[in-house]
């Protein structure tokens, strides 16, 4: 056959098909990928427990000092009984006048350290809480909570929903604004047929649309155009490692230029 192949480095600069250096960030990285699925291990709360020998008062002066709805009956040698929760206490007070620790402790859900979170979340929302065993699969040494649940998942998604706003902002702002040709010079050439609007751009192509000076002026945007790509490309970076979805959580400087992008955005168009 006489057909020509031409190879083309991932991320080459927007419009050319030479190596040069270019947005590499936004191409598909192939190699093996790191283990996604989010594990209860990553999540729970150090186990603060009581021993079998306590006696109840202990235990519930212990709940109230550290407002705990339950807490775990463990004994130093690691032996797991269960778990006494203000409700299993006060069932042992109707079947007694004088309940004992272990009338009040009931069982309760333990799960292994390395199951998967999602399989266990409707679990956590109907009993409160699960107990999670450690990699020795003997140890109780975490519990996750409902309220535990909640705010990890708040912390996950708010940069992902931050982010989201700010490239819905910059995709509007680019659909107003810039032409098809505007849009089609960003990318690189062998992309170029995919964009026939700005939602076909990737959020690091508008860090090449608006770097411009000629299309920035396009915007009428009162910001100081040098900072603004700066924040941009930072913003670019961070979301690329979500998108890659390191465990680490968001430095506060990452969070930082997020809500700092978000906020020019806002001012620049306040629409909603």
């Amino acid at each position: 056959m006489g057909d020509v192949v031409a190879l083309v480095r991932l991320g080459a600069e927007p419009g050319t098909d030479t190596e040069t250096e270019g947005d590499t960030a936004d191409t598909e990285d192939v190699s093996e990928p790191d283990p996604m699925t989010l594990r209860l291990g990553r999540l729970p709360a150090r186990l603060v427990s009581v021993p079998s020998t306590a006696d109840l008062t202990f235990a519930k002066t212990l709940m109230v000092m550290r407002q705990f709805s339950q807490i775990a009956v463990v004994d130093e040698d690691g032996t797991y009984h269960g778990v006494v929760s203000w409700e299993s206490i006060g069932r042992a007070h109707i079947a007694s006048d004088d309940p004992s620790l272990e009338s009040a402790t009931a069982s309760a859900l333990v799960v292994d350290h390395d199951a998967p979170l999602l399989d266990q979340i409707s679990v956590i929302y109907d009993r409160g809480f699960i107990l999670v065993r450690d990699s020795d699969r003997f140890r109780v040494t975490g519990i996750l909570t409902a309220s535990d649940l909640t705010r990890q998942f708040g912390t996950l998604a708010r940069p992902f929903v931050l982010i989201e706003e700010a490239e819905n902002r910059l995709r509007r702002a680019a659909e107003e604004v810039f032409t098809v040709d505007d849009l089609k010079d960003v990318v690189a050439n062998h992309q170029k047929a995919r964009v026939t609007r700005a939602a076909d751009l990737t959020f690091g192509n508008y860090v090449y649309l608006l770097q411009n000076e000629d299309r920035w002026a396009k915007l009428g945007w009162k910001l100081d155009h040098d900072q603004f790509i700066e924040l941009l490309t930072t913003v670019r970076n961070t979301r690329n490692e979500l998108m890659h979805f390191t465990e680490d959580p968001l430095a506060d400087e990452q969070y930082a230029a997020v809500e700092g992008l978000l906020e020019l955005l806002r001012t620049a168009d306040p629409r909603p």
